[in-house]
């Protein structure tokens, strides 16, 4: 008689994740509270401390993700 297993415990022991090449990564991330104006608004005066809420903060963010995707070994930080 065998012991049922996670599949977790299965992949675990047995899959090795492995890359070739990627052509294009997608990352879309869902957060709720980020979906209606007042988390928008503690997001950037509460977590981040600015004075205000303005569209205009999330540039910088996304500069600085873009930037850092270019600094991973091997990566290109290109968007084309």
């Amino acid at each position: 008689m065998t012991v049922a297993r996670s599949v977790a415990d299965v992949l675990a022991e047995h899959v090795t994740f492995e890359i070739d090449c990627i052509d294009r990564l997608y990352l879309n991330v869902y957060v709720p509270q980020l979906q209606h104006v007042g988390g928008v608004v503690w997001f950037f005066r509460g977590h981040r401390g600015m004075a205000f809420a303005s569209s205009a903060l999330m540039d910088p963010i996304s500069k600085e993700f873009v930037g850092a995707i270019g600094r991973l070994p091997n990566g290109s930080g290109s968007r084309g």
